[in-house]
């Protein structure tokens, strides 16, 4: 983790950063003070605005790192009933979240894994077919990830490899503030992320599309229709993410070469491979078989406690390596964001955003645009499956209203939804690789604000194209 989320306590900072980060907290909370008192003409409800000033209060925070960044969103948490915008009962109810559950047993395979150097036998297996060069090296991960959100939730992919590139980068003696350590965990987010578009097996969020165009619309889209609408885009945004970071974090030739023998004399010092090697990898197997198949019926998180249980069960590994090694910062981060995403939907500040950006434009293909740009924007703040669920039922009017098929808005906003690239609270997959200590929140927004851009062009320009000529809009 970043040293400001593990070491930093505010009583050791020299006093020039301790009084940066109390004039951030003071913009904090004038920013929260503006947008909560002074009166909007639309009618937003009061607390509304609250919420919407909280909201910016934490993204002043979070973006500078002022303080800790699970400190940051427990704070959040707690003004909630402060202000009157939730009951005390609901003050945290974000920690009472499958998707929170979710990355404790993600991260709980990765604990297993690295306890085990189970790890660094997939690493050492990964380089030997892939490792040519630093560059091949970084296209076969963005490769590997996306095609393999195709198949599982892009979180348990992320999962999956998140200590294989720990393997990767501690075998070659990386550094954190090295360009290929930054690109290489930076393509775990977002090549599992692009790649999540192509099937419905790869987010939630592409579920929950389907079950609100049913319900709304009565339009039923099978896994195959969403194959051909997705599968295409997915694969050029693989493409056009590794190329954003080739651009933003060039990176130099490492010695693959150099990495493959430390990690063999590593293995040969590890010897064959152990009974708790091989448990872990059968229990994760089986839960990769649970989450293909079972996944959307029994729970994502089910199937993760699940598979925590598990390794404590067969001593694997033990619950002190859980308590010892499970960054609690990072849950605490997702709990309070998850917490202030419920907030803004019930207290309607997100249609307010919604209806506020989209009101005031006329022509069909830039209200469309403009719903796109927002789920864009709004997945880095909140659930991606959230946001697909707050603006999907206005998008799908907007369009029935235009003459569209709705199935065109269930497209764009769920895959938009999971162009979430800036912040660590976008998707657990973006927690776990800033988990992992060799990026920051200003690599996520610095690559991140461009391949966003780069792919809403993508979806104007290939996914309109590609749409239309499936027949749903035009």
């Amino acid at each position: 983790m970043p040293e400001s989320e593990t070491e930093l306590g505010i009583a050791k900072l020299s006093r020039p950063e301790y009084l940066r980060r109390i004039y951030y907290l003071i913009a904090a909370f004038l920013a929260l003070a503006v947008i909560s008192l002074i009166p909007t003409p639309t009618g937003l409800p009061p607390d509304g605005q609250k919420a919407l000033g909280i909201l910016a209060f934490l993204t002043i925070l979070w973006v500078t790192e002022a303080f800790p960044l699970g400190l940051t969103a427990l704070f959040g948490a707690m003004l909630l009933p402060v202000l009157g915008i939730v009951d005390p009962s609901d003050s945290f109810v974000g920690f009472g979240s499958t998707a929170l559950f979710f990355l404790v047993g993600a991260i709980s395979f990765g604990i297993a894994m690295q306890k085990t150097n189970l790890h660094k036998r997939i690493a050492l297996n990964f380089i030997k077919r892939f490792g040519k060069n630093s560059t091949f090296l970084i296209l076969s991960v963005t490769f590997l990830g996306g095609l393999m959100s195709w198949t599982m939730p892009e979180h348990a992919v992320a999962a999956l490899l998140l200590p294989v590139l720990m393997g990767i980068v501690q075998a070659g003696e990386i550094g954190q503030n090295k360009n290929f350590g930054i690109a290489i965990f930076l393509t775990l987010t977002y090549a599992t992320s692009v790649g999540s578009i192509a099937t419905l097996l790869g987010g939630a969020r592409n579920v929950l599309a389907i079950g609100i165009l049913k319900d709304l619309a009565q339009e039923s889209i099978s896994f195959v229709d969403w194959v051909i609408a997705g599968a295409p885009i997915s694969i050029l945004l693989m493409v056009l993410t590794f190329l954003v970071l080739r651009f933003v974090y060039p990176w130099g030739e490492v010695n693959t070469e150099e990495i493959k023998k430390k990690m063999k004399k590593e293995i040969t010092e590890i010897g064959p491979m152990s009974d708790e090697e091989k448990r872990a990898g059968i229990i994760f197997a089986i839960a990769f078989i649970l989450w293909v198949t079972v996944g959307t019926t029994i729970g994502l998180a089910t199937v993760a406690i699940g598979g925590l249980i598990l390794l404590i069960i067969t001593r694997t590994i033990t619950w002190r390596d859980i308590e010892q090694n499970m960054p609690w910062g990072l849950l605490f981060l997702y709990g309070g964001a998850l917490t202030l995403g419920r907030a803004l939907q019930e207290t309607e500040a997100v249609d307010f955003l919604a209806n506020n950006l989209t009101g005031f434009i006329g022509r069909p293909l830039l209200v469309m645009i403009a719903f796109l740009i927002m789920v864009i924007l709004i997945s880095n703040l909140m659930s991606n499956s959230a946001a697909t669920a707050v603006i999907l039922p206005i998008a799908i009017q907007t369009v029935r209203e235009f003459g569209y098929s709705p199935m065109l808005a269930g497209y764009l906003i769920a895959m938009g939804s999971a162009m979430a690239f800036m912040l660590p609270i976008a998707t657990p997959s973006a927690a776990m690789a800033y988990s992992s200590g060799y990026i920051e929140i200003k690599d996520l927004a610095k690559a991140g604000i461009i391949l966003s851009i780069i792919c809403t062009i993508t979806f104007i320009t290939l996914g309109f194209g590609w749409w239309w000529l499936l027949g749903h809009w035009g």
